[in-house]
C-alpha cells in the first residue's frame, strides 16, 4: 500500500449508503442520545432563567449539529469522545449565550421586539459548522487536491504550502496594522464589506500548519528547519506585540515551546530556548524602565516614535501585572475588570444565584466568572473538566498516531484548545494577568467560534485513518523554506569563501597578542599609580 493511500474504499454510491447505515446503527448504546437528552433538558435550567423562548430557537441547529458531527465522525472513523466533548461544551454555551442574550432583551425591549435575538448566533452556529465540514474534507483529501490538473503543475510539497500560509499570515498581520482600528489600544479587527474579522484567529490557525511542516515531516528536523521555525516565530510575535495582541501572542509562545518539546529530539533546544527567553523577558523588562527614565527627562533615546511604541507595549504589560497583584489600585479602571470577575465568583458560590451584577465584556473575555455566577462553581468545575478529558484524548490521539506530520498536526491543535483555555480562565479567575482570549465554545464571537470549530473538525480528521505525510511524492529534499535570491546567495558564498581562507590559529594568536597586551597595560599603569 502507498504511503499517500488513505486506507479507504473508492467512492461509491453503495459505500456512502452502508457507511450511513452504519452511522445510524451506531447511535444505539452511544452517548450521543444521552446528550441529545441533556440538551433537550436543558430547556428546563434556560427557562427557568426566563430565556427559554431563545433557546427554543437555537436547539433546533443545536440538535442538527450534534446528529451531523456524529454521522460525519462514524463515516470518517474518526475519534468520537472528542465530538461528545465539543457538543458537551457547545451545549453549554448555547445555554450561557441564550442567557445572556435574554438579558440584552429585558435592557432593550423595543429592539429585539422587531428583531429576532438568537439570529446572530444562529449564523454562527451554522457558518462554524461548515466550515469544519469543509476544513476536514480539504484536509482528509489534500493529496487528491494536490493532483488536480490546475494545481499539479505547481508540484505543491509540504514546505511550498507552509510558505504560502507564513507569507500570507504575514500580509495578514500588515493588513491588520494599516486598516484595523484600535479597540483599547489592540488592532486586531478589520472590516470587509461590513463583517468584521478577527485576524489574529486566522494567524494562530496557519501557525500550527506552518510548525508541523517544518517540525513534522521528518523524525530528526534539519537546522534549516529549525531556523526556519525560530524565524516565524519571531515575526509572528513581533506582529502581534505591534498589535498590542497579548493574549495570541502568549498562546503562540506557548504553542512555540509544545512544538520544540514533542518534536526536537534534543532536549537541549528546548531547555536553551527557555533560558533565552527568560532572560530577553528580563532584558527588555530592563530596557522599559530605561526608555521610561529617558522619556521622563526629555531625552531622544526616550521620545522618539520608535521608543514610543516600545513604551507603549511595556506601559499596557507592565499595568497588567501591577493591577492583576493590585487591582484595587485603580478600581475604576485597569483593575474593574478583575474586581468585578472576583466578585461575581463570591456571588455565585457553589451553586449560583439569580442575583445577577452587571459585568463587563462577560460573553467573551469574562465568560467564566459569569458562568459561575449564573451556575455555580461546582457547574463550572465540571466544565473545565470536560475540557481537561478532552485534551487527554487528544493526547492519546497524539501517542497512537503512527504518522509524524498528522501527529504534529492534531498535537498543535490539541494544544491550542487547551492553552487556551487555562490562559482565559485563570486571567478571568485572577490566577494570571487577563488576556483578551475566549474561552472555546463558551465564548461568543464570530471569528473566534468559527476557528473553533474548524479545530475540532482538524483534529477529528486527524483520528480518522488517512495516512498521507504531509508529501507528495516529487518533493525535493533539498527544498527550503526561506528561499535564497541572488543577493543573498552571492553574501552566503563569501561568507563561506572567508571562512576557508581564513586561519584560526592565526586568528587565535592575534586575540592572544591583543589580550596580552592589555594585561601589560593594565600592569603599566599599576605602576604608574
Amino acid at each position: 500500500m502507498s504511503r499517500h493511500d488513505t486506507g479507504t474504499k473508492a467512492f461509491s454510491f453503495e459505500r456512502v449508503v452502508w457507511e450511513i447505515q452504519r452511522a445510524f446503527y451506531s447511535f444505539k448504546n452511544s452517548p450521543v442520545l444521552a446528550l441529545l437528552l441533556m440538551q433537550a433538558a436543558a430547556f428546563i435550567f434556560v427557562q427557568a432563567k426566563g430565556a427559554g423562548k431563545i433557546y427554543l430557537d437555537m436547539i433546533g441547529i443545536l440538535l442538527a449539529i450534534t446528529l451531523l458531527s456524529w454521522f460525519f465522525t462514524s463515516v470518517i472513523h474518526g475519534n468520537k469522545k472528542i465530538v461528545i466533548y465539543t457538543l458537551l461544551l457547545l451545549t453549554v454555551g448555547t445555554m450561557l449565550q441564550c442567557i445572556f442574550k435574554e438579558e440584552q432583551v429585558l435592557k432593550n425591549p423595543q429592539y429585539y421586539a422587531t428583531h429576532n435575538p438568537a439570529t446572530s448566533l444562529q449564523f454562527q452556529y451554522i457558518l462554524g459548522f461548515v466550515m469544519a465540514l469543509l476544513a476536514a474534507f480539504i484536509y482528509i483529501n489534500s493529496r487528491n487536491i494536490a493532483s488536480i490538473k490546475c494545481l499539479k503543475r505547481f508540484k505543491l510539497s509540504t514546505i511550498k504550502v507552509c510558505r504560502i500560509f507564513f507569507w500570507f499570515s504575514l500580509l495578514l498581520s500588515a493588513a491588520t496594522l494599516v486598516l484595523a482600528k484600535s479597540v483599547g489600544n489592540v488592532r486586531n479587527w478589520i472590516t470587509i464589506g461590513g463583517v468584521s474579522l478577527q485576524t489574529t484567529e486566522f494567524i494562530k490557525f496557519l501557525y500550527v500548519f506552518i510548525a508541523a511542516g517544518l517540525l513534522g515531516t521528518k523524525a530528526n528536523p534539519d537546522k534549516e528547519n529549525i531556523r526556519a521555525f525560530y524565524t516565524v516565530t519571531f515575526l509572528e510575535v513581533l506582529f502581534l506585540a505591534l498589535q498590542s495582541e497579548f493574549g495570541t501572542m502568549l498562546l503562540i509562545l506557548m504553542l512555540f515551546l509544545t512544538f520544540l518539546f514533542l518534536f526536537i529530539p534534543d532536549i537541549k533546544v528546548f531547555i536553551g530556548t527557555v533560558f533565552v527567553m527568560a532572560a530577553g523577558s528580563v532584558g527588555l523588562s530592563v530596557i522599559g524602565a530605561q526608555i521610561t527614565k529617558w522619556n521622563s527627562a526629555g531625552v531622544f533615546l526616550g521620545t522618539n516614535k520608535l521608543a514610543q511604541i516600545f513604551l507603549s507595549n511595556y506601559n499596557k504589560i507592565a499595568n497588567r501585572l501591577i493591577y492583576w497583584l493590585h487591582p484595587e489600585k485603580d478600581a475604576l479602571g485597569l483593575g474593574y475588570q478583575l474586581l468585578k470577575a472576583k466578585e461575581s465568583i463570591v456571588l455565585g458560590g457553589w451553586f449560583g444565584t439569580s442575583s445577577v451584577t452587571e459585568l463587563p465584556v462577560k460573553t467573551s473575555d469574562l465568560v467564566y466568572p459569569a458562568l459561575i455566577q449564573r451556575c455555580g462553581m461546582i457547574f463550572a468545575l465540571l466544565v473545565f473538566i470536560v475540557f481537561i478529558m478532552m485534551w487527554l484524548e487528544g493526547v492519546r490521539l497524539f501517542v497512537r498516531k503512527q504518522d509524524r506530520y498528522h501527529r504534529a498536526v492534531g498535537a498543535g491543535f490539541v494544544f491550542m484548545l487547551f492553552d487556551q483555555t487555562l490562559i482565559i480562565i485563570a486571567g478571568s479567575t485572577g490566577l494570571c494577568p487577563l488576556t483578551g482570549i475566549t474561552l472555546p465554545f463558551i465564548s461568543s464571537g464570530g471569528t473566534s467560534l468559527m476557528i473553533s470549530f474548524m479545530i475540532v473538525g482538524l483534529i477529528v480528521a486527524v483520528s480518522s485513518n488517512v495516512k498521507w505525510n504531509g508529501t507528495v511524492e516529487d518533493e525535493e529534499e533539498q527544498d527550503k523554506f526561506f528561499k535564497e535570491n541572488a543577493v543573498t546567495a552571492k553574501c552566503h558564498a563569501y561568507l563561506r569563501h572567508l571562512n576557508d581562507h581564513f586561519s584560526r590559529e592565526s586568528f587565535r594568536a592575534a586575540s592572544g597578542r591583543i589580550k596580552r597586551s592589555g594585561q601589560k597595560e593594565e600592569s603599566g599603569q599599576g605602576k604608574d599609580i
